[in-house]
């Protein structure tokens, strides 16, 4: 019972603290209105954005100062439209799916000037999620998939990659949930990582309003 109180007292102060960063960081994204529903007009290689429900989200928003915390690319399969993403595995996930999952159904849509953008994801499909976060290896993270594909298939690099203490506000590091988190994933501040985020604040790409 005590170890359960303990992680739940931990989550809460996990959660006041993506509060405060979100409130005061200088970091902070800023974002275009939200949308909520369905998207009209979306095309493929779209970037789609929403507040992750995940267990690990509050976390992703804390070490990068931002609501954002799941990202994926939009790609178009017999006419309908699906989001590329990393979850367990990297799957295709219908848009509408895609969209329900975000906190309050909201999402972020970004795109790129580039014209007739063709994605080819088959071979991407079934690979591992990533959950050390490494750009070193055959497993993949959500923003690390986007990122890898407008580099490799767009010629287009979305961002410069950062080491993890650069996301950090100074002494979060030391957080019992979040040092326990990075040392049982296998992350390192020296690490270099490409958020969400960096992927929404991209030069290389433009807000779509609904």
């Amino acid at each position: 019972m005590m170890k359960k109180f303990f992680l739940i007292i931990g989550i809460g102060l996990v959660l006041i603290l993506v509060a405060i960063g979100l409130a005061y960081s200088p970091m902070l994204v800023e974002l275009i209105t939200a949308q909520k529903g369905w998207v009209t007009d979306v095309k493929e290689g779209d970037v789609i954005f929403h507040t992750s429900s995940s267990n690990q989200s509050s976390l992703i928003q804390l070490a990068t100062r931002s609501k954002i915390s799941h990202c994926g690319i939009v790609v178009l399969k017999n006419g309908k439209p699906y989001v590329l993403e990393a979850r367990r595995t990297l799957v295709l996930t219908p848009l509408e799916k895609f969209i329900a999952r975000g906190i309050e159904g909201r999402y972020w849509i970004k795109r790129s000037n580039k014209e007739n953008i063709k994605i080819k994801y088959s071979h991407y499909l079934g690979r591992p999620y990533d959950s050390a976060f490494k750009f070193d290896n055959y497993n993949l993270y959500c923003s690390e998939l986007v990122y890898e594909i407008y580099k490799k298939q767009l010629g287009i690099e979305l961002s410069q990659p950062k080491k993890v203490k650069d996301y950090l506000i100074p002494g979060i590091d030391k957080h019992p949930l979040l040092k326990k988190t990075m040392q049982k994933r296998g992350i390192t501040k020296e690490q270099y990582a490409v958020a969400p985020v960096d992927i929404f604040n991209s030069e290389h790409l433009n807000g779509v309003d609904e």
